[in-house]
């Protein structure tokens, strides 16, 4: 049932069909809301209003614990005569606006404050619908403890520190982020510290160019541990750390589309594209991806394969344009482990290589098994870079040339058997 139907405002202009909603603070003011199976928090707006709604402080802190069969919903959306919600169309105004002094500025931004709504050990719970403009880095929705059962949709952001982060030590599995999108994220789109059993799918995000600088890392989505993680046409763009880098005693060029830590493992991307990173579309540190129909260009490094895992595996993806600045090498690929491709399209630019090898968690050997495909190498670009590693090549058109053998990189030369 709707335990409560809030408002967002304490004006209530336009609401007097929706039955007798209550303003949000409210509920943050009785402290922690419980909502249980099949409960659902409604908070609405009215439907013609195009001016947003400001908030500072943290407006709930909710524990939502339904059931497989009842999930318990939190639900954003426009108010109806019917006392129901109906979802805000994509290209809505946004319902809510962070209270700042302006948005971040490019170049300095602070994407701090409070999250909108804590969300404590949410168990088989629905979230859906929030349009806002701007949150800190601790998130518009920040999860603390432990759940599993979670389904977001229709998140919409503009210039946000971080749409959904959770608390170091939270534990989360069985989530579904699906049909959202950013714009301008400072922080990135989702951080979670343990994941497991989760879906990604069908997100546009968007990082803007916003330069939060080399002590406020860009990274669309993060991942510390977990296991078992999909991401479906997640489309991924522009995130570049510059500023401040040389303050922190490094000249690192940093900025990532998805970046799943050591502690992960089980990863499969289908149909995802990463475009304009400052170091990685793609900074896979987990044990065991699979990449199929994926695309990277204009990163630093198109995707970087840290771990030694033989079934590590790219089919049918291209990566190409990788951008090299000045003290940062470039690569379509970094490889510190093994990896296979199949039938994918390798293209490097001037000044950098196809394949770059490095020192990566537990490397015993550096190895890139590639068969089918293309590589195509310009006036001024590398085949192989970095630490010492091998290419072999199975039916893969390297130029004009159809290839069949073994490019070794020994650290300091390139040697073709």
């Amino acid at each position: 049932m709707v335990s409560a139907a809030y408002f967002a405002s304490q004006r209530l202009e336009g609401a007097a069909q929706w039955g007798a909603p209550r303003d949000l603070a409210a509920l943050g003011a009785a402290g922690p809301s419980r909502l249980g199976p099949g409960d659902a928090l409604l908070v609405g707006f009215p439907p013609r209003r195009e001016a947003p709604f400001f908030w500072r402080e943290t407006q709930a802190e909710i524990t939502a614990q339904g059931s497989a069969d009842q999930p318990a919903r939190l639900a954003f959306g426009l108010m109806q005569a019917d006392g129901g919600l109906a979802p805000a169309p994509r290209t809505a105004p946004a319902q809510l606006r962070m209270a700042r002094a302006g948005f971040p500025r490019q170049a300095a931004p602070e994407p701090y404050g409070k999250p909108y709504m804590i969300l404590t050990d949410p168990s088989q719970v629905e979230l859906s619908g929030p349009r806002f403009d701007g949150c800190g880095a601790k998130g518009f929705f920040r999860l603390v403890g432990a759940g599993q059962g979670l389904a977001f949709s229709d998140l919409h952001a503009r210039m946000a520190g971080r749409a959904i982060e959770t608390e170091a030590g939270s534990r989360f599995s069985d989530v579904v982020i699906a049909r959202s999108t950013v714009y301008g994220a400072i922080r990135g789109f989702a951080r979670f510290h343990e994941l497991s059993a989760a879906r990604f799918v069908d997100l546009d995000l968007d990082a803007g160019g916003i330069d939060g600088g080399g002590k406020r890392v860009c990274q669309l989505i993060s991942v510390r541990a977990g296991s078992g993680l999909r991401f479906e046409r997640v489309h991924l763009r522009r995130a570049v750390n510059l500023l401040d880098a040389e303050a922190r005693g490094s000249t690192y060029v940093q900025g990532d589309g998805v970046v799943l830590e050591e502690d992960t493992s089980g990863a499969t991307f289908v149909d995802c594209h990463a475009r304009g990173f400052g170091d990685a579309g793609f900074d896979m540190k987990c044990d065991g991806i699979r990449f199929l129909r994926c695309s990277v260009r204009g990163c630093k490094y198109g995707v970087r394969v840290w771990r030694d895992a033989p079934g590590n595996l790219l089919e049918m993806c291209t990566i190409s344009d990788p951008v090299p600045r000045p003290d940062n090498a470039a690569a379509c690929l970094w490889v510190g482990g093994q990896v296979t491709l199949r039938h994918c399209a390798l293209s490097t630019a001037p000044e950098a290589a196809v394949i770059r090898f490095g020192k990566g968690l537990d490397t015993k050997e550096r190895v890139v098994r590639m068969t089918g495909g293309r590589i195509e190498i310009p006036p001024g670009g590398a085949l192989l870079a970095g630490e010492p590693g091998r290419l072999e090549m199975t039916e893969v058109m390297l130029g004009p040339e159809r290839v069949t053998g073994v490019a070794t990189w020994t650290g300091r030369e390139l040697v073709r058997g």
